[in-house]
């Protein structure tokens, strides 16, 4: 199971994923939209992640991305 912070501001769009040992994304709205087409494709939301931050996207587990996608849909 995944143990993933997913905060998504309602209001601006803007995303924030924490991991558990506190590391954390920022991704903007246009950012989110390409997480959201790339839903349910494990290793197309690793790779648009990666596109922010390689070492973050590296980081996720199966169950993390399963998670992100989840969340942002």
């Amino acid at each position: 199971m995944s143990d993933l912070n997913i905060q998504l501001c309602p209001e601006t769009g803007i995303c924030s994923i924490v991991k558990q040992d506190g590391t954390k994304i920022d991704l903007i709205p246009n950012e989110v939209d390409q997480l959201r087409e790339a839903s349910g494709k494990p290793d197309a939301v690793r790779q648009a992640l990666a596109q922010i931050d390689a070492g973050f996207a590296e980081g996720l587990d199966a169950a993390d991305l399963d998670q992100v996608s989840n969340e942002l849909n």
